[in-house]
């Protein structure tokens, strides 16, 4: 159980009919699945095909293949119904074909695919055919250099504008640059480069949920492993803003990043340990859920099919190019909706950041420790200080007021004694006044108590 690697396309008619296309031993099949009876028939289209196919529906109705033979001739089907008609583009092209794509803008057959290049060394060429007044118009998108994997091709619409992302080496590094195909004028922009870091990029998907703006997902190689990223471009002018950019998971083998929008919510779907994870956005992008990790992934076969539609309803709710689905007898798209059937998953980085942050608090916290605790121990010395100041000026004071107070009691003593020996010298009047002598002399001898004790040592 787990992804199955094929190249398999999904398209649903205005009936709700579907064609699911397949190759097998060399030979592309279709299986009609009929909404009407209920029934589904299986057929061969074309036959003595390499891997490289695409198909697509217009709005009329009418499904488009294109495909490389053996022989090397490039082949166009289109199929309506059970009838199908066959054209050839080129016979026995000298060359093969790789990454063909199929875009239908209304009913303008837009054909896409790389070359490689005649000088080698890794070099290919990106051509554009579309279909003008029965006549092919043929133009070169740009020349790109890959290391060792050519990654694919995404097309999107964009207003009157048809957008094609690719990959080109800058400095030996991958690089996402796009190129506008003006439908009204039918004139390719020069090439825009808008990433620029230099970590190695795979995958590649894009998607158009409001005008003018380009929402890109891809895999980056960091720590040994791979992220998804996701990256917001507002286009003007024939330049491309970086609005926002996040990092969707954790280090890991993510592979296949793909857009679907639901019902006003825009997913990004990987595959990540051969299950499926995916985190939404309700903001266009500018935030993104914890990825999601949906258990049923692990339970069945599923594979990354190409859907395209023109049933009005259908691209009213959703608006996707690829889509991860149930691989078997019965497919159904998995990977997005209510996330009750999916297990949330925590990011490293957030839980770094945040182990990080509360890291920074607790340095925070010690830090305002030890200033607090100095700033009380400055407190107090200042007290002390002051205390002793305080000490010093009332010892100050006591001591001028005991000068004050002896100074005074000298001069009562002084006094006192002159009384008594004038008291002496009048022995007329000793029997009357000998109470008031004692009274004086008992006086006297406090006085003296009293100032041999303040001239010990000074206490408080």
């Amino acid at each position: 159980m787990g992804f199955t690697n094929v190249h398999d396309v999904l398209i649903m008619d205005d009936k709700e009919n579907i064609y699911s296309f397949y190759i097998h031993e060399n030979k592309i099949k279709m299986i009609l699945y009929d909404k009407n009876t209920g029934k589904a028939t299986k057929r061969v289209i074309i036959g003595d095909c390499i891997d490289e196919y695409d198909s697509a529906i217009s709005e009329d109705g009418i499904v488009y293949l294109v495909c490389q033979k053996l022989d090397g001739s490039i082949m166009l089907v289109s199929i309506d119904g059970y009838n199908q008609e066959e054209y050839f583009l080129a016979e026995k092209f000298d060359s093969r074909l790789r990454d063909i794509n199929v875009k239908l803008i209304g009913n303008q057959i837009h054909i896409i695919y790389c070359l490689e290049s005649n000088e080698g060394n890794n070099r290919f060429r990106i051509y554009h055919h579309r279909l003008k007044n029965n006549e092919w118009d043929t133009n070169v998108v740009s020349d790109i250099t890959i290391r060792e994997i050519l990654n694919p091709i995404s097309i999107i619409k964009l207003e009157d504008d048809m957008v094609i992302g690719y990959y080109d080496l800058v400095d030996n590094t991958e690089q996402v640059f796009i190129n506008i195909y003006s439908i009204v004028n039918s004139k390719w922009s020069d090439k825009i480069q808008v990433t620029t870091d230099r970590s190695t990029k795979m995958y590649l998907d894009m998607l158009n949920c409001n005008a003018n703006e380009i929402n890109l997902c891809y895999s980056k190689f960091l720590e040994g492993n791979f992220i998804v990223t996701y990256e917001k471009y507002r286009m003007s002018n024939g330049e491309a803003t970086k609005v926002v950019e996040h990092t969707l998971s954790n280090p890991a083998n993510c592979m296949y990043p793909t857009f679907i929008y639901s019902d006003g919510t825009l997913w990004t779907i990987w595959i990540e340990y051969n299950g499926l994870l995916s985190c939404f956005s309700e903001d266009g992008g500018l935030s993104w859920s914890l990825p999601y990790s949906w258990e049923e992934s692990k339970r069945a076969d599923f594979a990354r099919y190409k859907f395209t539609t023109n049933n009005d309803a259908i691209k009213d709710a959703y608006d996707f190019n690829y889509g991860f689905a149930t691989y078997g007898e019965s497919t159904t798209f998995i990977g997005f909706g209510d996330v009750e059937a999916a297990i949330e998953v925590p990011l490293k980085s957030q839980i770094k950041k945040k182990e990080d942050e509360d890291e920074d608090i607790e340095n925070d916290v010690d830090n305002e420790g030890i200033m607090l605790e100095k700033e009380v121990s400055r407190i107090q010395e200042n007290i002390v200080k002051e205390k002793e100041v305080d000490e010093s000026i009332e010892l100050n004071e006591i001591r001028e007021r005991v000068e004050v107070i002896e100074q005074a009691l000298k001069a009562i003593t002084e006094i006192l004694e002159t009384k008594l020996s004038e008291i002496n010298f009048q022995s007329q009047y000793e029997h009357e006044n000998s109470k008031k002598i004692t009274e004086l002399e008992k006086r006297v001898f406090d006085i003296e108590s009293f100032l041999s004790k303040r001239r010990g040592p000074l206490r408080r």
